[in-house]
């Protein structure tokens, strides 16, 4: 119980017991504070079992929707390719590992940290009130972290620490603020993510502290001192402000691909050159590393594509920048990593997931009839797509699992009210 601190199993517990006692209706929420301000990576061993907190959650959740309020819920297209997801992954990184017995056990926690975490969204969002109470949360949520972020960025000091969160890290001069996250990137790419709904839902009824909570969400990014989440917070801009031609967005996106495709193929260097080289906006910024990373990828892509690397895990640290004597491949790209765990074929089911749920989200906010509609459904297709972009620059663990998992049940939603308004109009 490393780091575990008695404010942070209060909080865990209070949690666990909200999830049990809350309306089922309502039990998005505390899911929704624990990303916000529990450190979801911690973990409490018992024996050989390792209880992350967000896995504790899980369970607990899990046991309340399907075995205190259960309702039948109809697999859809998006949800059956999640767990296909799972499964994939899953079976070829116990078949890659040479200690097999424990990567099915380590399999078996990430089974309750995914798929059962997301069952239980699945579960919560049935109508356009949990969609509304899920705006809400993270509106308030983010007020609630803003003092605490200006205090660990201007006073070089985490409050959280009295959670067990690490202290504050500084890097080159800069400050690198992650409240309760444990680490700064994740932090930035979290506030990134969410700051398009927030923005969807200023748009639609404006006030102050929606104001406040987007600049919060503009300073948490700028806070976490790292080129990846500005650029994903950049690109999320920039398509919230394509909304008046979002029935484009397909040809866009193709438009996008096709470009990064052209710039590839004119180039003496390669786009990811270009991407980690080229745009990072910070001094300190681990771009070259990304580079490198992605370099090592395409060149030992016969050795992965397969069966990845099981537990065993890429050694291309050794291979290709061993002047840094790193102790492991930090492998920041989260479609490399998906790759590296479970092959190609994982990493291909993982990016159809992320193109379905977009897709699904975008179609879904132009097929609404007002506008104020659509724009709250534009903002969750940005959301999705912001987290594609973040992929390129890190991998999620800890509680920003949590938020995207959450988006990719909010994109089933979405595909169920599709299907049921397509029956309604015939």
């Amino acid at each position: 119980m490393s780091g575990i601190t008695p404010a942070f199993l209060t909080l865990l517990f209070s949690l666990s017991v909200a999830v049990i006692a809350i309306k089922k209706k309502y039990i998005i929420v505390p899911f929704i504070i624990a990303m916000c301000f529990l450190p979801a990576d911690k973990s409490i061993l018992i024996g050989s079992l390792n209880f992350k907190a967000l896995r504790i959650l899980a369970l607990v959740g899990f046991i309340k929707v399907y075995f205190v309020d259960y309702t039948k819920l109809k697999l859809n297209t998006i949800d059956k390719l999640f767990i296909f997801y799972f499964l994939s992954g899953a079976i070829i990184y116990i078949m890659a590992s040479q200690h097999r017995f424990e990567a099915f056990l380590w399999k078996g926690g990430v089974f309750i940290d995914s798929v059962m975490l997301y069952f239980v969204f699945r579960h919560s969002i049935k109508s356009k009130e949990s969609i509304d109470l899920i705006l809400k949360t993270f509106f308030w949520c983010v007020l609630g972290l803003l003092p605490f972020v200006v205090f660990e960025f201007f006073y070089t000091h985490n409050l959280f620490s009295v959670l067990g969160r690490s202290a504050i890290v500084i890097r080159n001069g800069e400050i690198r603020a992650a409240a309760t996250f444990s680490h700064s990137i994740l932090f930035g790419s979290f506030a990134a993510a969410i700051f398009p709904i927030l923005w969807a839902d200023f748009t639609i009824k404006k006030s102050l502290l929606k104001s406040i909570a987007i600049l919060s969400c503009i300073f948490f990014v700028y806070a976490c001192s790292s080129s990846g989440p500005i650029v994903a917070l950049a690109v999320g801009i920039c398509f919230l402000f394509f909304f008046r031609w979002k029935q484009k967005s397909i040809f866009l996106a193709w438009s996008l691909l096709f470009t990064a495709i052209f710039i590839h193929l004119v180039r003496v260097k390669s786009i990811w050159h270009f991407l980690y080289l080229r745009l990072p906006l910070k001094s300190s910024s681990t771009g070259f590393h990304r580079y490198l990373l992605t370099e090592a990828a395409t060149k030992e892509f016969p050795n992965w594509w397969l069966l990845g690397y099981g537990d065993f895990g890429p050694q291309w640290h050794l291979k290709y920048w061993p002047w840094t004597h790193a102790h492991f491949t930090d492998v920041t790209n989260h479609y490399i990593l998906e790759g590296v765990r479970g092959g190609l074929l994982t990493m291909l089911i993982f990016m159809a997931l992320c193109y379905m749920a977009t897709k699904t989200l975008g179609k879904f906010s132009i097929s609404q009839g007002t506008n104020q509609e659509q724009r709250i459904w534009w903002g969750f297709t940005v959301m999705m797509f912001v987290h594609c972009v973040t992929f390129l620059s890190v991998a999620y663990f800890g509680q920003i699992t949590m938020l995207l998992f959450l988006s990719i049940a909010i994109s089933s939603y979405a595909y169920d009210e599709s299907l049921r308004l397509k029956l309604t109009q015939k």
